[in-house]
Formats: C-alpha cells, sequence, structure tokens
C-alpha cells in the first residue's frame, strides 16, 4: 500500500515540477521581450541624441518590439501589458503625444524600465537611478 501511495505521489509531482516549469518559461520570455524593448527604444534614442536622423523603420521594428512584449506579459502583469500596447501604439506615430500624456499614461520609458526591474528583480524596488529625460 505504500508503494502505491509513493508511486501516486511520483505520477503526481512530474506534471507539477512541469508546471513550474513551463510558467517560469513563459515569464522568462516576457522578461526577455520587454527586454529587448526597453534597450532598442534606449538606443534608438541615443542615436537621435547623437544626431542621428529620424529612422521610420527602426520606429517600425520598435512597434513590433513593444508589440511582441505585450503578449506574453499579460499572464503576470495586466497594466504593464497594457502600457506595453500603448507603446506600440505611440511608436507608430510618437508626434500625436506631447510628454505630459506620456506621463498621464504611463509610458515613460523610465517607468515602464522601473516597472520591468520589479518584476525581474523584486528587491529593486528601493533602487532610483538617475536616468537621463527620453522618456518615451
Amino acid at each position: 500500500m505504500i508503494r502505491e501511495v509513493l508511486n501516486g505521489l511520483v505520477s503526481l509531482f512530474g506534471p507539477i515540477a512541469t508546471l513550474s516549469k513551463d510558467k517560469r518559461e513563459l515569464k522568462d520570455t516576457a522578461l526577455r521581450a520587454i527586454s529587448i524593448a526597453l534597450d532598442e527604444t534606449s538606443l534608438y534614442y541615443r542615436d537621435r541624441q547623437n544626431g542621428g536622423e529620424r529612422n521610420l523603420e527602426r520606429e517600425a521594428q520598435i512597434v513590433k518590439y513593444w508589440s511582441a512584449a505585450a503578449i506574453p506579459l499579460r499572464h503576470f502583469d495586466e497594466h504593464l501589458s497594457n502600457v506595453c500596447d500603448l507603446k506600440a501604439e505611440y511608436w507608430v506615430n510618437p508626434d500625436c503625444y506631447d510628454e505630459a500624456e506620456l506621463q498621464e499614461l504611463g509610458m515613460e520609458l523610465t517607468t515602464v524600465r522601473m516597472a520591468y526591474k520589479k518584476i525581474s528583480r523584486p528587491y529593486f524596488q528601493t533602487y532610483q537611478p538617475t536616468l537621463p529625460r527620453h522618456n518615451r
């Protein structure tokens, strides 16, 4: 009888361990996607600040990065997923938004980066770096 119980427990832990691993992998995918969107957007701003011209192809790629980040994030942080969707919409036509609107919608790049860090590293909440003003 004990053997049957142990076999039952072993067969139960297999799916539980797999579920946990799948959830971790999904979260890692979401974090990777938002990290790419944040980094590519920051790099674009860096290049613009260094005298680079506006690049519509790059902006179109940034739209795709933010859209791709929104999809897996919906499983962990619906608000941040919505912000990523808004950022994708913003990059379709950035001239339609002003700084106050970006701030009100929580779309500033520094705000999104802080939300990302809270998800990826919960202990990060107390650290507040001074970042450049390119907050779109």
